[in-house]
């Protein structure tokens, strides 16, 4: 490995403790106690060195949100591209968007649990070309192909956000609950997508 190939990992690893600490201190503390120095003490460094890489915590946010929105793109893309028809490729979207919400908590939560609109505009996290906006796009063709293979009626952007308000219920209960008496998980999971998946299936093809 040369020098600047070592230089760049070293600077790519450096970039990555700050997202993590910075995650970790917003998920313990909320959004009024990060700050650069406190960044800054938790991965020993000093602040200016933080600032090298953020110019504000607001935009540490937003790189949190891209990071999150990045992974769940790449997990949602792979799922369910090798079944046989388009609901059973939808309905392995949905669960893969769930898994992810599960696996991932502290991401899921900084991006969908946390009130992040005074700091990180939705329209710059919906930008044409971002990852929110290749997962959406992702998402709304998944359901568009189920629609049209189901001979269902209904209009794609409802279900779409529909399906999502389901997922997130989903998610942000056994996040949230983790004490209540839930059934055994995947069996919650896959009643729930039962139930919300019928209604995009015609009488005729049930």
């Amino acid at each position: 490995m040369g020098i600047v190939e070592r230089k760049e990992r070293q600077k790519e690893s450096l970039r990555q403790d700050i997202l993590d600490a910075s995650r970790d201190i917003l998920l313990a503390e909320g959004y009024a106690k990060l700050s650069m120095r406190g960044i800054a003490e938790r991965i020993e460094y000093s602040p200016t060195t933080i600032y090298s890489y953020f110019k504000n915590k607001d935009e540490i946010l937003y790189h949190l949100c891209e990071e999150a929105l990045e992974r769940q793109f790449e997990v949602i893309h792979a799922a369910g591209r090798d079944e046989p028809s388009p609901l059973l490729r939808l309905r392995a979207a949905l669960h893969a968007y769930i898994d992810f919400g599960l696996c991932e908590p502290g991401r899921y939560q900084i991006l969908y649990m946390a009130d992040i609109s005074p700091y990180v505009s939705m329209a710059s996290i919906l930008e044409k070309g971002s990852p929110a906006f290749k997962l959406r796009e992702l998402i709304c063709h998944r359901v568009n192909e189920a629609l049209i293979g189901s001979e269902c009626a209904r209009d794609m952007e409802s279900v779409s956000q529909a399906l999502w308000a389901h997922c997130h219920g989903i998610v942000s209960l056994l996040i949230g609950r983790p004490d209540f008496p839930w059934v055994e998980r995947e069996r919650l999971i896959e009643t729930g997508l039962d139930i919300v998946l019928n209604g995009l299936v015609s009488p005729k093809n049930r």
